[in-house]
């Protein structure tokens, strides 16, 4: 899947050290170095954007650590093995249709 040029570089301007890589037919845009709230513990962890359809989700944002310091949260996807890693993610639903930035910044409304 390739995503629009305007898009990448919107999500860039948030997060910059990116990439794109494939994982089951599923494209993912992973996000090194993420700066989370300040709350949140960690600060910085590495994240995989999934903006396609995936576990009964519209998209889905992994993290390479569960993060604590936030409100309780279901986090129903442990360990889920991704690109040869282990990520989490929090039960979180976030319409279709949005743009990449867009779509971060509400999973990102999940740590507050």
């Amino acid at each position: 899947m390739d995503f629009p040029e305007d898009q990448i570089k919107e999500l860039k301007s948030i997060a910059p050290d990116l990439s794109i890589a494939q994982d089951g037919g599923i494209t993912y845009i992973r996000i090194d170095n993420l700066q989370l709230p300040d709350h949140c513990e960690p600060k910085i962890v590495n994240a995989l954007l999934c903006p396609s359809h995936k576990d009964g989700y519209e998209s889905s944002l992994f993290y390479s650590v569960i993060v604590t310091g936030i409100p309780s949260r279901n986090w129903n996807r442990n360990g889920v093995r991704i690109l040869g890693e282990s990520w989490y993610a929090i039960s979180w639903k976030v319409n279709a249709g949005l743009r990449l930035a867009e779509m971060l910044q509400i999973h990102l409304r999940a740590l507050r």
